[in-house]
């Protein structure tokens, strides 16, 4: 069903770039569709967050290894430097220099980060406050203390179950939602078209382009670094076969027993170091993540003409690190997690519309990549 969605997400994609060259007014009077499904997105913030982040906080506080805090060090590491590395090349290259949106401008209010602004929105006096302005800084403290703490006392477990039970329940939900998507992408490209142009067409392939580019830059620069403990013809010609799984499935999850039987027996190295980090890699370890916010983000800022400070840097930063780490599990995530890192940083959700038409293209990428990391942060880790 699956792939049958993402063929009907395509035709409605190119669907929607023929009614907004043809039919402009007509898109334009049915533009609230695309508006009513990103509300939809919007609203699925809150509980995506506080189910995702506790239940993930809880687990890792579960396992007792005691190399865990060098191996998420590394992937913390890892994910960084991949994001600044793409962003600042962003940054310097300005895909959308040279394409013009004379009509796109925006007025609202981006993210600030301050040590006391940050500490004074962790804790509201009113606990509504939260829900109701999307407080998503307190929402991943709080949800991150739930399930701490919940590791630590008697019954927790119970409360957990109950917890994982609803985030199964929320995924359904999501599922369910990403049925909508088709008419979402529709909506949203037509009335882009017609408000923009080709030019926002030309931006999508460029967008395209770029996500390969950089993942193929990102792989090539921790084979190098990895270059003395492995050769990196052979490497990556016993690589190449996890990574067709990767690409034609788009699952880490999916790839994992390829994965695994890469690093153990092809790769020889140490089971136990391979058993603990390539299972808790795909979890946490999202290199192809790092590009895709990176990309999303400086990619729409460019977009809109908006000024990036130090402020909107580091809650780029930060919050793609929480959501990379610890939003898992959610069908079509990248769409999702798309939706709410954009609406964590006050930057418009427009682009999301384009951005779910292309998603499975880029996430072949993205999901390469991270199976990638997983495997190279094995190979930095061996003890063999």
């Amino acid at each position: 069903m699956k792939k049958k969605i993402n063929l009907i997400i395509f035709i409605s994609f190119i669907l929607g770039i023929l009614f907004g060259l043809l039919l402009p007014s007509f898109m334009d009077n049915i533009s609230f569709i695309g508006s009513l499904y990103i509300n939809i997105l919007k609203f699925l913030i809150v509980p995506i967050l506080f189910l995702s982040i506790s239940l993930s906080i809880y687990k890792n506080s579960k396992n007792k290894n005691k190399n865990l805090i060098k191996i998420i060090l590394l992937f913390i590491l890892m994910f960084i430097s991949t994001f600044l590395i793409v962003s600042l090349l962003l940054l310097i290259i300005n895909p959308n220099l040279n394409i013009s949106f004379d009509n796109i401008n925006y007025e609202g209010e981006l993210a600030k980060v301050t040590f006391i602004s940050f500490i004074e929105n962790i804790f509201p006096s009113n606990p509504l406050d939260i829900i109701s302005k999307i407080n998503v800084f307190a929402i991943i403290i709080i949800s991150a203390i739930f399930g701490f703490s919940a590791s630590k006392v008697k019954n927790g477990n119970k409360v957990m179950d109950i917890i994982d039970s609803l985030n199964n329940i929320l995924n359904k939900i999501i599922e369910y939602v990403m049925y909508l998507t088709p008419l979402g992408v529709f909506s949203l490209i037509g009335s882009s078209i017609s408000n923009y142009g080709f030019d926002i067409i030309k931006s999508t392939l460029i967008y395209i382009f770029l996500a390969y580019i950089f993942s193929i830059l990102i792989v090539i620069l921790m084979i190098i670094i990895l270059s003395k403990k492995i050769k990196p013809i052979e490497y990556i010609k016993k690589i190449i076969k996890v990574w067709l799984v990767s690409l034609s499935t788009c699952s880490s999850v999916a790839t994992l027993p390829y994965t695994l039987k890469l690093c153990k027996e092809d790769l020889n190295l140490n089971k136990e170091t391979t058993d603990i980090v390539v299972p808790l890699g795909t979890t946490l370890n999202k290199v192809g993540g790092a590009i895709s916010f990176a990309i999303l983000s400086i990619f729409t800022i460019q977009l809109y003409g908006i000024e990036l400070n130090i402020s909107l840097y580091l809650s780029m930063i930060l919050v793609s690190l929480i959501l990379n780490m610890a939003a898992v599990g959610i069908p079509s995530g990248g769409i999702v997690l798309g939706a709410t890192y954009l609406s964590m940083l006050g930057i418009p959700l427009n682009f999301i519309g384009i951005y779910s038409g292309i998603y499975r293209i880029l996430d072949m990428a993205y999901t390469t990549l991270n199976v990638t990391g997983n495997i190279n942060a094995t190979i930095f880790l061996n003890k063999k």
